[in-house]
Formats: C-alpha cells, structure tokens, sequence
C-alpha cells in the first residue's frame, strides 16, 4: 500500500510531503488519510551489535548493552530492523530509544483516524539492501547515514558536519567511510547517496560532485523525487526507499501491518474473512455447547462436594488431628479447582499473554502446610522486555489474580515464574 503522505520528524522540524508539496508543519498534527511517519529519534542510539543465543533474544541483550553505555537514559525501548545470523551468533541493526519518546509518538499515532505507521529512519535506510550491493549515504540535514553489507555482514557508521557547504562536508564523509573500512566494509559495490530533505536533486548532484573533486567520495546520486515548496522547490529520497521497505519494517503490532497490508488487497482479504467467518460461527455454536455442558458438570460436582465441606468445616472446629484423612484432603484440593477452574484460568493467562509473552506452562499446585492452593505459571518473554512484561502481570492484576515471584525452571533469558492466588476482591477468572 502507497501511503498518501509522508512525514519526516527529525532535529529540523515536522515535514510533510503530500500530493506532490512539500512543507513544514506544527508537530503532532491531526493527519487525513494514511502516513508513513519516518522519525529520526533525538537522544537515540544506533548501531550494530553481535548477540549470541537465539535472535528473539537480542533486543534484551542489546538494551543491557546501551544501558551499560549510558547512552540512552533511564527505561528505553530498542527496535530491530535488521539480523544476519551467524553459526552461533546474529549480527543486529537496532535503534535504542528512550522509552517516553518512544510512547509519546506511539500514543500520537494510535490517535490517528486513519493508518498511520511510524518508522525509524535507520530502517528505511537499510530497506531492499543486499549483501554486495552499493553502499548507501543518507544525509538528513548535518548528519550523514552509511549502511551497507558484505562477506555476510552488516555495516554502519555515521557523522555529523558542522555547516552545509561540500567542505563542511569533507570530514564527516572521511570519517564514516574510514569507520566502514574498520569495521571489515570492502567497499566493492559502489557507494550511492542521497538525501532526506535537499533543495533539488540538482543541488544534491552539485554537493556530490564537490566532494568527489576534493577527494573525499566517488557516488552515484539515488532517485529523488520532486516536490513544490514555500518559495521554491524540494526532493527527497524517502518515497523511493520506503518503496522497498517490508511491512515488518514498520513499529507496529502484527495487527496493524495486516490492516496496512489488506488496504492493497480489499477483495482476496474479503473473500477470506468470509470464509473464516463461517467457519468461526461454526465454531462458537459448537463452543458454546460445550461450554454449557462444562457448567452442568462444575455445579454436579459442586452439590457433591457440599457434604465434604461440611465434613472438612466440622473437623476443623473440632480441632481436627495433625494427620488429615485422604477424603479431607482431597475435598480441600478439589474445592479450589472446582471454585477456579482451571480451564477458564488457561483462557486467563493466554488472554493476558498477548503477543510478547510466551506461556510454557500452567499448573495447579497442591496445598501443603507451608501455603494454600494456586496456581503455577511459567513463561517467557519473547524479547526480554520488562515492560512486556510489567503488562502481563497488571492484565492478570485486573482478572483479580495476585502474582508471587517464584524460581522458573527455565534458565534462559526473559524466562519467569509466579504463583498466583485469588486477590480478596477480585473479578472473574
């Protein structure tokens, strides 16, 4: 799907290229129609780092990593663009956020009455790349971008100029390039260049062709399009490169990808929700039905368990012994499972679970004299994201279910295990 507009938040300024016209704009703007919002985040940290251990797995290391750094303050939320696995390892592009940032604009976005999908700017420049291919440059105002890939690796460096004008330019351009060649970048592929935001494509060329006489690049320049601006004209480089950028690209929920992607294919996308429709009415009278069944068993099961209640109320008023009789005890055991089902809790926990958490298991635990009987659940989150996290444990809060940290048995990273019993005023599991 071609989006209707384009919005580029850098340290400039909110720009918004639409209908042919490019112009500046008040930042959190109300927006018509679809956007692709294309943000190169202040105060960010981008990079490439190597992880061992399973890629999902990355974006928890590499936040240790930029904390330990110090370059993003307090909580943050890192974005993977891009990985090349290794034998043992995976290379990862990420871009590493302050956390508030990162909401703020998710917030602004969701308010949206139309798609909108935000994007940092790192992932557009690494879109449609290959190994081998040219080396790419991206300047957005000062700041020069380089991305390429060779030998089954990824490279990135970046610089800043201190003016506009070719010579400003001569240091910053030596400086990533000499960054690239460190790195292990062989330069094979050629180098294109391109910008964000210029005056026209023929500026840009004359900008290239300064830098080439004094020594400091040979580039072809990339595909710009033109736009008409306040008192004068504009180009950008954005609507080619966003041409080839997946759907994963974009900061967003599978759902919301799929509603971008569907906007593309209204009739096959129709034809499918039809049939799934049928199919899941299907179902739901068929669920229905057994759910109805399910309820006359618990309350059975519960009239016959009253007598055994009363047996266990009699024994302890008395007194009871320190042995408890088998009968006792299991009535004590089966009275929590048959008042919190066990199946409805399952639907519970994955509810809460979501997309960013996996369960590995529920389970029941017996009473003992040391505690009472609950619930067990292992599980781990799928990036290792506290905040993930954090969302699982207040969805299960407002089911009613008080959560105590437990030792998981599984030892890898972003694994957990809690204890949950039934808060004292709590809603329906």
């Amino acid at each position: 799907m071609k989006p209707e507009q384009i919005l580029l938040v850098s340290q400039q300024g909110w720009f918004r290229f639409a209908a042919g016209e490019m112009r500046e704009i008040a930042p959190w703007p109300d927006l018509a129609g679809a956007a692709v919002v294309v943000v190169d985040f202040a105060d960010s940290q981008v990079g490439i780092q190597s992880t061992k251990g399973k890629p999902e797995y990355a974006a928890a290391q590499i936040e240790k990593v930029v904390r330990a750094e110090g370059a993003v303050e307090g909580a943050m939320q890192v974005f993977v663009h891009k990985q090349v696995r290794h034998t043992d390892s995976c290379q990862t592009l990420y871009t590493a956020v302050a956390l508030d940032d990162w909401q703020r604009h998710q917030d602004w976005a969701q308010r949206q009455p139309d798609h909108c999908m935000v994007v940092p700017l790192v992932a557009v420049l690494a879109s449609g790349i290959g190994k081998d291919e040219p080396l790419r440059l991206v300047r957005t105002g000062q700041q020069i971008h380089a991305y390429g890939e060779s030998d089954n690796k990824m490279h990135y460096a970046t610089a800043a100029a201190i003016g506009n004008d070719a010579t400003d330019f001569l240091a910053p351009v030596r400086t990533v390039m000499a960054q690239l060649r460190a790195s292990g970048w062989k330069g094979s592929g050629g180098v294109c260049w391109g910008a964000v935001q210029t005056e026209d494509a023929g500026s840009e060329q004359s900008l290239l062709t300064k830098l080439g006489e004094l020594g400091a690049l040979e580039a072809r320049l990339m595909p710009h399009e033109s736009f008409r601006a306040e008192g004068g004209k504009a180009a950008s480089v954005l609507p080619g490169l966003l041409a080839g950028l997946p759907v994963r690209g974009f900061v967003a929920s599978g759902l919301q990808r799929l509603a971008w992607l569907s906007e593309g294919y209204v009739m096959p996308l129709a034809a499918m929700v039809a049939v799934v429709s049928l199919g899941l009415g299907g179902f739901a009278v068929y669920a229905e039905q057994s759910a109805v069944r399910e309820q006359q068993a618990v309350r059975t099961l519960r009239s016959e368990m009253e007598p055994l209640r009363a047996r266990l109320a009699a024994a302890s008023a008395a007194g009871g012994t320190d042995v408890e009789s088998a009968e006792l005890a299991f009535a004590r055991q089966l009275g929590f499972a048959a008042t919190h089902d066990p199946v409805r809790m399952l639907t519970t926990v994955r509810q809460a679970a979501g997309a960013g958490v996996r369960i590995q298991r529920v389970q029941l635990a017996k009473a003992d004299q040391a505690s009472k009987a609950r619930f067990r659940i292992d599980g781990v989150v799928a990036n290792g994201s506290s905040v993930e996290l954090s969302r699982f444990l207040g969805a299960l809060r407002a089911q009613g279910w008080e959560a105590e940290s437990t030792t998981p048995n599984d030892g890898s990273v972003g694994a957990f295990a809690y204890h949950l019993r039934r808060a004292a005023s709590g809603g329906n599991s």
